[in-house]
């Protein structure tokens, strides 16, 4: 991974590179909404020294002090290097940089490589939720507070809303 340097994507066709490898990930559980990532809070890129864009991942929405994750996809010719960890961590710096104090992301509960990555980087498991697009798919929320006075449970509570827990 020494050959792999992470940034924050700013350029239009960079971004729209990464789009490019978001669209082409193998579990694409459903479209990429290009408006939405465009307007991404933070877009990181994982660039070789060649310039070459092998992975990205958002601080895709939120507000105020509260950033939502998502969007991480790593090329399949570069996983298992700690690619997508090093995404994970540039994110957590980004956000802290930003001003935010809790950072939370949704993963579905198949997905065990994300769930792994989060709860390594220092996310909290918070619960399991039914998916709201009617699949019956269950998706886990993660949350890291970035600062000591945060009440993560009346902000997770408040984005979950009258969502139906997965039992």
């Amino acid at each position: 991974m020494n050959n792999i340097q992470f940034v924050i994507g700013e350029k239009p066709q960079e971004l729209a590179l990464a789009a490019q490898l978001i669209d082409g990930r193998d579990d694409n559980a459903h479209p990429l909404d290009h408006q939405v990532f465009f307007h991404s809070r933070s877009v990181i890129l994982a660039k070789t020294i060649e310039g070459e864009i092998v992975g990205c991942a958002a601080i895709k929405a939120g507000k105020g002090t509260v950033g939502e994750l998502g969007y991480l996809v790593v090329s399949p010719h570069y996983r298992r290097q700690g690619i997508a960890q090093g995404l994970t961590h540039k994110r957590i710096e980004v956000a802290k940089a930003l001003g935010m104090s809790i950072l939370y992301a949704t993963i579905r509960a198949e997905n065990t490589s994300s769930q792994a990555n989060l709860l390594k980087a220092g996310f909290q498991f918070w619960r399991n939720y039914l998916s709201i697009r009617g699949t019956g798919n269950t998706v886990g929320w993660y949350y890291l507070a970035l600062s000591v006075n945060v009440d993560a449970e009346a902000i997770m509570q408040s984005l979950v809303g009258d969502r139906t827990p997965a039992f």
